[in-house]
């Protein structure tokens, strides 16, 4: 897996917004911002393979998008994900 963390910069609530993500589904679309597969993400949140599978089908059709690096391409260019550290993150 990749050292790069991307982090969660807003969520669309508002009409003209993207669509609004879950908190759950916000995390698995940073995590497969770093490149984690799946299961790996089942791991590290400590969830089953099928639900990460549903959440990632969840941000495809919220985001309306083709593919895992489509997914996170739409979220950094409509500012969901930014690949800048958090405030929180150390350097």
């Amino acid at each position: 897996m990749r050292s790069s963390h991307y982090c969660v910069r807003k969520r669309g609530t508002e009409a003209g917004e993207p669509a609004a993500l879950s908190d759950r589904e916000l995390e698995v679309l940073a995590l497969m911002a770093e490149g984690a597969t799946n299961n790996e993400i089942a791991i590290r949140l400590h969830l089953s393979v099928r639900t990460i599978t549903y959440h990632v089908e969840a941000i495809f059709v919220k985001l309306d998008a083709r593919s895992r690096t489509h997914a996170v391409a739409l979220a950094l260019r409509q500012g969901i994900l930014s690949d800048e550290p958090s405030s929180n993150e150390q350097s």
